[in-house]
């Protein structure tokens, strides 16, 4: 009886697990980009897969003329997304910070925290996330009336360590879905406040959202407060009512 055969493997079996170990260690530094957009651009498709870099990274640009809310979408992408991290986007970013995807996962491998964006308090007052500008963080350019200025909403830099905060703005939401405990909130509708839920909502159960600086981008808008966010305002206002204030002290 041969029981070298048995005990070793062969060949094809130790080139079958150096495979499997590459093709995981290869999904495991990558990530998911979801942008919801009511006409897919290819110039920026392109321009987002250029500045993310891997070239396994997983895209999802989905055209969305308001037949979903963003919450929904993003919950049905954090579900099918092949990454534990999945970031979520705008579809009017310009980003000027290369090598997105390793920025990122260093981050989330080096702290604890599951929610990351750009943008965000530590004192959350009302519906109203910038109510307080005395402790707001992070660095956020945009474009008003063909002018470019570069909103510093706090003088420290958290390029390193992110700013733990309450909650972040969503023009930039970088999620652990191995860290959160809640999704996002499917009873508010449109794309209005599908970013404020899913931060308090961890955050009042453990879960660290923070701001980081080291990701540099312009948005080409203000953002818009219509009747659609007035009225996801009150909603906002009206669930978590028991919990506001919410502040890091």
């Amino acid at each position: 009886m041969d029981t070298k055969g048995n005990n070793n493997p062969s060949k094809d079996d130790s080139l079958e697990r150096i495979i499997s170990a590459f093709f995981y260690l290869s999904i495991m530094n990558t990530v998911t980009i979801v942008c919801s957009t009511r006409e897919i651009d290819p110039t920026y498709v392109d321009h987002v897969k250029k500045h993310f870099s891997h070239p396994k990274n997983e895209f999802f640009f989905i055209e969305n003329k308001n037949e979903k809310s963003l919450s929904k979408l993003y919950n049905e992408c954090l579900e099918k997304s092949q990454n534990d991290v999945v970031i979520f986007i705008h579809d009017d970013l310009i980003f000027e910070t290369r090598n997105i995807t390793p920025k990122i996962l260093k981050i989330f491998d080096n702290t604890e925290y599951g929610i990351i964006g750009l943008a965000g308090t530590d004192n959350l007052i009302t519906g109203m996330w910038w109510q307080d500008r005395t402790r707001m963080y992070g660095s956020v350019g945009h474009i008003q009336n063909g002018k470019k200025h570069i909103n510093n909403y706090s003088n420290e830099r958290f390029d390193v360590s992110p700013k733990e905060v309450v909650v972040i703005d969503g023009l930039f939401m970088a999620v652990n879905k191995k860290r959160i405990k809640n999704q996002f909130n499917e009873e508010f509708d449109g794309f209005h406040f599908y970013d404020l839920p899913i931060c308090v909502e961890n955050f009042l159960v453990g879960v660290k959202v923070g701001v980081t600086t080291k990701i540099k981008l312009t948005h080409k808008s203000v953002g818009e407060v219509n009747k659609k966010w007035v009225k996801n305002k009150y909603l906002f206002e009206a669930l978590y009512e028991k919990h506001l204030p919410i502040a890091i002290n």
